[in-house]
């Protein structure tokens, strides 16, 4: 929610790296720490707009090839009133996000904790807030292993709490991978979902085993709250393996995410009430919203549940461009964006108040139903209300009701979209593949392959 006060500013000087060998000591406490948890997720409020993406392309999926030479860049603001000492760590994980059983000093040949060195102040914006930034692999941090790794933030001076946690991989080249978007083959999910099939080329791989060593994880616009996680091949070639299953890697096409385009303050390109200046923050009322239950599906541009910071003054030409272009879309914002109340108001199109929680919900909220985002319910204009603080940029999100626990394998199939979204097979989705190797008597999970394709292309 939003803070109530003011934040003012105040200086530091930036910290040396900690010496190595007390960096692995530490380091390896970090994966015990009972508070960590290994998904997307921010732990503290005052931490806002956390983005990890490859550098340079603000809106890519993290995902950068071993000794390669990308890099990822994680960003945030932190609201508080002074700077604080930021250190990070790398945990190497298993194919289900548990912790592999490799030592530091295996996947990471730098030191095991650093601290985040780059930073500046907000200028000229109604909130005051610090912006921090971080580049990896870098000079300190090198990553020597494939596989799933978890990038750990740490306020060091809050006895080393975890503030933020994110997910990236690093990938080997070694198995081609081509990906399909077909109908399911379930008659009752013909017109609502999305099929997926996968070859993968394991010539280099050598494996002896393939349909053991092998296994696949689909994810769709990137999100791991609805993966379909461990799937072994069930077809074996001569060269390759596939993944051609019936009713198996399955998913909701759900519908175009709705667009919040607040890139402009004073001539936001969303249907706005009201714009109001509250001090340190401004204040949106959007216009009202209906539910798109048993809807005509219609195609237009979205970021498949994505968002990106920036301002923008000047008339669009070609909308889905303009997130392409690290250098223009920036625009300064990481330091002048502004931060905005936005009043989101969704009202049912048959008047009643639906029978489960109303969520606002997408990657703004790390693809988690949190309560800041609960929708609440007024009777006065029969229509749901909910608030959210959010910095200038484009987003997209969902309105999605709790369906309770006990409703699929996957924390995400207690997401509902029925009442409120729809879902149609024809809806533009990415679908990443990701391709695992771990042959009998590995340690760990390699990740030995990667595919996006599109369910439009």
């Amino acid at each position: 929610m939003i803070p109530s006060s003011l934040f003012g500013k105040s200086w530091l000087p930036r910290p040396a790296a900690l010496p190595l060998l007390i960096l692995l000591c530490v380091g390896n406490l970090y994966g015990q720490d009972p508070e960590l948890k290994f998904y997307d997720n921010t732990y503290v409020d005052n931490l806002r707009t956390v983005r990890l993406h490859i550098n340079g392309f603000p809106h890519s999926y993290p995902i950068i090839e071993l000794g390669g030479g990308a890099q990822m860049r994680l960003s945030f603001d932190d609201t508080s009133d002074d700077v604080r000492r930021y250190s990070y760590a790398f945990i190497h994980c298993n194919q289900d996000w548990t912790p592999s059983t490799l030592g530091q000093m295996e996947y990471n040949s730098g030191y095991a904790t650093d601290y985040l060195e780059t930073y500046d102040f907000s200028l000229r914006t109604l909130k005051r807030y610090i912006h921090y930034e971080l580049v990896f692999p870098n000079a300190n941090m090198r990553l020597e292993k494939s596989g799933n790794y978890l990038l750990v933030v740490y306020d060091t001076e809050d006895g080393d709490r975890p503030v933020i946690t994110r997910r990236f991989m690093v990938s080997e080249s070694l198995a081609g991978v081509s990906a399909q978007v077909t109908r399911p083959s379930v008659v009752d999910k013909i017109h609502t979902h999305q099929e997926v099939r996968l070859t993968v080329n394991t010539k280099q791989l050598q494996s002896r085993a393939p349909l053991q060593e092998v296994s696949a994880t689909v994810l769709q616009n990137g999100r791991w709250d609805n993966a379909v996680s461990g799937v072994r091949p069930n077809l074996l070639g001569r060269e390759n393996v596939q993944f051609n299953y019936q009713d198996v890697i399955v998913f909701r096409g759900g519908n175009e995410f709705r667009n919040l385009d607040l890139r402009s303050v004073q001539a936001p390109r969303t249907d706005v009430r009201s714009i109001t200046n509250e001090g340190d923050f401004y204040a949106m009322l959007l216009a009202p919203e209906e539910t798109r239950g048993s809807s005509v599906y219609i195609q237009y541009f979205d970021l498949n549940g994505d968002f990106v910071n920036f301002r923008t003054d000047r008339p669009v030409v070609n909308l889905a461009d303009e997130f392409l272009q690290e250098n223009f879309t920036r625009f300064g914002l990481d330091y002048t964006g502004e931060y905005i109340e936005v009043t989101f108001i969704l009202k049912p199109r048959n008047g009643i108040p639906l029978d489960n929680d109303l969520y606002i919900f997408g990657g703004l909220t790390e693809w988690q139903m949190k309560y800041d985002y609960r929708m609440v319910w007024n009777p006065n204009i029969n229509a749901y209300v909910g608030r959210a603080l959010v910095k200038q940029g484009f987003y997209n999100y969902y309105y999605v009701t709790d369906l309770g626990k006990g409703k699929g394998k996957r924390p995400g199939d207690r997401v509902g979209y029925d009442q409120t979204e729809d879902s149609f097979d024809q809806t533009e989705n990415d679908y990443i593949g990701l391709i695992y190797y771990r042959p009998f008597g590995g340690r760990y999970d390699r990740l030995v392959g990667t595919t996006v394709t599109n369910s439009s292309r």
